[in-house]
């Protein structure tokens, strides 16, 4: 596997991902919004508080030490985003059809780049002797 590039991934290398993964989705999921035009200004007021909720969970699988935890709940969240939106909106069909799969592709790829295997951190290595 380390000849193919896949061993243990470096800090930067850590770091890359995770900022190359939020910036990308957070432009897709600002892309897929555009199909909120038929939500008045209440009703795309609180998809916008219930997307935010979902983005701070994905965001915390890397910056929390319950990172399992958020792990499962990012999921659960981008698994029933649309029937929590049809259920407070009192609509099914009125959250654009794209953001489901794009929360999940954002929660499946943020649990990969966590959970493989990273290199030692030289300075916290240096501080720990």
């Amino acid at each position: 596997m380390r000849r193919l590039g896949l061993g243990r991934m470096s800090t930067g290398e850590y770091q890359a991902n995770l900022n190359g993964l939020n910036m990308f989705f957070g432009a897709v999921l600002g892309l897929v919004l555009t199909g909120t035009e038929k939500l008045d200004a209440w009703q795309f007021g609180v998809m916008l508080f219930c997307l935010t909720g979902n983005v701070i969970t994905i965001l915390f699988i890397s910056s929390s030490r319950n990172r399992v935890s958020y792990a499962v709940f990012a999921l659960v969240n981008a698994l029933i985003f649309p029937y929590v939106m049809g259920f407070l909106l009192r609509a099914p069909d009125l959250a654009p059809d794209k953001i489901q799969p794009t929360l999940l592709v954002w929660t499946v790829m943020t649990i990969v780049v966590e959970f493989w295997a990273r290199q030692e951190d030289p300075e916290a290595a240096a501080q720990q002797t």
